[in-house]
C-alpha cells in the first residue's frame, strides 16, 4: 500500500496516462476498438495522505473548443481493502455545457461517454501505479 501511495503522491507524470510536460493529455474511450480521444489540460491539486490512503485532486478541461466540453473536477485515490489488496478510485463530476441542449445531450449520450472515459482512465492509472510500485 505504501508504494502505491508514494507513487500517487510523488507526481502525476508517473501515473496519469500520456501526460506531457505542459500538462496536456488525451482522455477518451474506445468504441468498437477504435480510440476516441480529446486533448485536455490537466490540473492537479495538493495531494493528501495518511499512513493508509492517498488522494490527489484532478481537474481537466478541453483544449479546443472549450465551450463545447464540460470541465471535469474529481480525484484519484488509493486506499487499503486488506493487507494484500488496495482500491483505486477515480471519481469526478461536471456540469454539461450549452445550457438546456447540453443537459439533454448529457442525458442521451454524454453521461455514458463520461463514465466510459473515467473507467478507461482508471484502468490505465491502475496499471501505471502498479508498474511504478513494483519498480
Amino acid at each position: 500500500m505504501k508504494e502505491l501511495s508514494d507513487s500517487l503522491v510523488e507526481g502525476p507524470a508517473m501515473w496519469f496516462p500520456g501526460l506531457k510536460h505542459d500538462n496536456v493529455a488525451s482522455v477518451g474511450l474506445h468504441v468498437a476498438g477504435i480510440p476516441v480521444r480529446k486533448k485536455v489540460v490537466v490540473e492537479f491539486g495538493e495531494p493528501a495522505r495518511t499512513s493508509t490512503w492517498a488522494v490527489v485532486p484532478v481537474t481537466w478541461r478541453a483544449t479546443f473548443p472549450e465551450a463545447l466540453f464540460p470541465i471535469m473536477t474529481g480525484k484519484v485515490s488509493v486506499s487499503p481493502v486488506s493487507k494484500d489488496e488496495s482500491r483505486l478510485t477515480v471519481s469526478g463530476m461536471y456540469e454539461p455545457p450549452l445550457g438546456k441542449l447540453g443537459e439533454e445531450l448529457n442525458e442521451a449520450v454524454m453521461r455514458k461517454v463520461a463514465k466510459a472515459t473515467v473507467k478507461e482512465l482508471a484502468e490505465q492509472i491502475a496499471q501505471r501505479l502498479g508498474n511504478a510500485a513494483k519498480a
